[in-house]
């Protein structure tokens, strides 16, 4: 997905909210976090969007309870929009220029990225590369001046 499709597709933090919750709970079988209990209502809550209510427990969360994303103060849409130019980019994405598309500071953009990257890396659930890894020596072809620069 492109960042014009993560745009069109998640124009707002409710739209987030609505497709990390159909990912989650397939076939909307919420479940409390805390107790375990599919005793649950979805809490009207004003402006807060995305909130549940256990009957069991009497605990109030959202989608974003026991994952990375739990407690964060960036927007939805920004951590998406991350992970769209981290998967778009062709080599890698440096945390200036993340920070210069996404309007953050360098520090959260590597926040961001840290916990993008093990998040991914914990799905996968193994590295690429692992223990001692060897470079085979480079041949590189003389140089015209090799004589030039003797000491």
């Amino acid at each position: 997905m492109n960042l014009f499709e993560t745009m069109k597709q998640f124009p707002n933090h409710e739209s987030c909210i609505r497709h990390l919750e159909n990912i989650r709970w397939d076939n909307n079988r919420q479940n409390c976090p805390h107790c375990g209990s599919v005793k649950v209502n979805r809490k009207l809550d004003g402006d807060r969007v995305g909130r549940w209510h256990c009957k069991d427990c009497h605990a109030s969360y959202n989608v974003l309870a026991g994952t990375f994303l739990q407690g964060t103060k960036i927007e939805l849409q920004k951590w998406f929009l991350a992970v769209s130019l981290m998967m778009n980019a062709k080599k890698s994405l440096s945390s200036y220029q993340l920070a210069r598309d996404l309007d953050l500071n360098q520090k959260t953009a590597w926040y961001m990225q840290q916990h993008i990257r093990s998040e991914m890396m914990r799905k996968e659930g193994k590295a690429l590369l692992q223990g001692i890894i060897e470079n085979p020596p480079t041949l590189c072809p003389p140089h015209q001046n090799a004589d030039r620069h003797q000491f």
